[in-house]
């Protein structure tokens, strides 16, 4: 069982502060690996104490033997990679993002995300840079379920777009790192109007996540920097998971609004 396993199997026990710790080792483990005892519970805003605790409820000897796993499982993945074909290690890598990412699903956020979603007079999305390739893809994939959402990576028209909200609309921004001042400052904007906020990134203690009403999680860990396509599969993938849960939750016969979809491409063609 790897790190992300054994979090999930025992945050029904941890504190909010264990919790908080957690996810950034979940998003930083290549950092962690190198960091000391005061360095993470600098960087998490905790204890020795609170980290040394976390790591014992957690199964592992201590901060060093944390480490270690944390090393080893990275190893094991950079092994499995270069073995075989560059084709090979590709597809592994996007599909690591993917599995890596469903570990990090919380059930309680993703309802809460689905909720937000069906309850919104107007969704926009919100991103720059790959993100906001991401957003445009996001636009696109919802249409199909009857989900009309905007999406907007101009940060000039975002903040535009922030001071005219109200309280029943819905912001989603999506950033891999979590603390890209752009999508950030829209967001915070978007806040004081009233609008709820929906967060996608890999780092939950960030500031754009802490501004989220709802927050989701990717994984794109050191196998996926920013920018990456595994970074941009992993938010491909919450967008699939955010669609059927909406169809399921609102009731969408997504069968007939395809259908009627593609009957109306069709007689595009020539």
């Amino acid at each position: 069982m790897d790190f992300i396993e054994k979090f999930r199997d025992q945050q029904n026990k941890l504190t909010k502060s264990e919790i908080k710790l957690g996810n950034y080792i979940a998003s930083h483990n290549r950092e962690v690996i190198y960091d000391t005892l005061k360095a993470l519970s600098d960087n998490t805003k905790t204890s020795d104490a609170t980290v040394l605790r976390f790591c014992k409820k957690l199964g592992y000897d201590g901060f060093s033997d944390l480490k270690i796993k944390l090393a080893q499982e990275s190893i094991g993945f950079n092994q499995n990679i270069k073995k075989g074909t560059y084709y090979h290690a590709s597809a592994s890598s996007l599909v690591n993002a993917i599995n890596q990412t469903e570990k990090l699903i919380n059930k309680k956020s993703l309802k809460k995300a689905v909720d937000l979603l069906i309850k919104a007079r107007n969704i926009y999305l919100f991103g720059v840079g790959h993100s906001g390739e991401s957003a445009k893809d996001y636009e696109k994939t919802w249409m199909r379920i009857g989900l009309i959402t905007h999406a907007e990576t101009d940060p000039h028209i975002q903040i535009q777009f922030a001071t005219l909200l109200e309280k029943n609309d819905l912001v989603i921004g999506i950033s891999l790192s979590g603390h890209t001042k752009d999508t950030f400052d829209s967001l915070k904007e978007a806040k004081k109007s009233g609008a709820k906020i929906l967060t996608i990134s890999n780092d939950l203690s960030s500031p754009i996540s802490q501004l989220g009403d709802a927050c989701l999680q990717t994984a794109v860990g050191e196998f996926a920097n920013i920018g990456s396509v595994s970074g941009q599969v992993s938010q491909l993938y919450l967008c699939d998971v955010l669609a059927r849960g909406y169809a399921k939750k609102a009731h969408i016969d997504s069968q007939n609004i395809t259908e009627r979809a593609l009957k109306a491409v069709m007689e595009k063609s020539i």
